[in-house]
């Protein structure tokens, strides 16, 4: 047996700043991250950073920039397509088992969920209308019976966080995806199992394709 290492509590906190800041975009696409700059920035040494850029590389969100370290990945908008045809096909699962769980669905406080979305679409506030977004599909998830759709959303939801802060930071309709999301609600408190599942497929689908759209025509470079 060895002595156990408290390093890895500071490793996890610089994982989590530094991908914070990848999600959000506070550092763009094919950044640089230079270790020192990282370690100076953040107060620590060099080592918990270098840790930490590891695990991100292993997450997608970092990649090597050849003999000159490491960089923020690009957004890859195939990879982001691919990940809500995925998604559709969860998202759907979860509203249909939501929908004919009534008992589950009655702990979601869908009235708060969606008063917090448009809200934030009213003010405009991009990292608010991601967390609601997020919240919304995420109570979904937790709710339907089911916790392997949670886990196996979980890994994707980084990347499409990251498209989401630069899609709502554009010119779309904010108000139209609450819309929709007041309509899967609906279906799913009104226990149509079937409308739940088609909205919430589409939804995902029509998501997907407005990310791979955005990205083609502003991001060209990451395709």
């Amino acid at each position: 047996m060895f002595q156990i290492d408290a390093k890895p509590a500071l490793i996890d906190q610089v994982y989590a700043q530094i991908k914070q800041a990848i999600v959000t975009g506070d550092l763009r696409p094919s950044a640089s991250l230079a270790q020192e700059a990282l370690a100076t920035e953040l107060g620590v040494s060099r080592q918990p950073v270098s840790h930490a850029l590891i695990l991100l590389e292993k997450d997608g969100l970092v990649v090597e920039k050849g003999r000159k370290g490491r960089m923020v990945a690009p957004i890859d908008n195939h990879q982001l397509l691919s990940l809500y045809q995925v998604r559709a096909v969860l998202d759907g699962l979860a509203a249909s088992l939501c929908a004919h769980q009534p008992k589950l669905t009655k702990k979601i406080d869908f009235e708060r969920l969606l008063a917090d979305g448009f809200a934030a679409t009213k003010s405009w506030d991009v990292a608010q209308m991601v967390a609601a977004d997020i919240a919304f599909h995420t109570a979904i998830y937790q709710h339907s019976g089911n916790p392997e759709i949670f886990n196996a959303v979980q890994s994707g939801w980084p990347h499409m966080v990251r498209a989401m802060h630069i899609v709502l930071s554009g010119t779309i309709s904010a108000q139209d995806i609450w819309a929709e999301h007041n309509q899967i609600a609906d279906a799913i408190c009104d226990g149509d199992a079937d409308t739940a599942r088609k909205l919430a497929t589409s939804h995902a689908q029509t998501s997907g394709q407005l990310t791979f759209d955005t990205l083609l025509t502003d991001q060209p470079k990451s395709a």
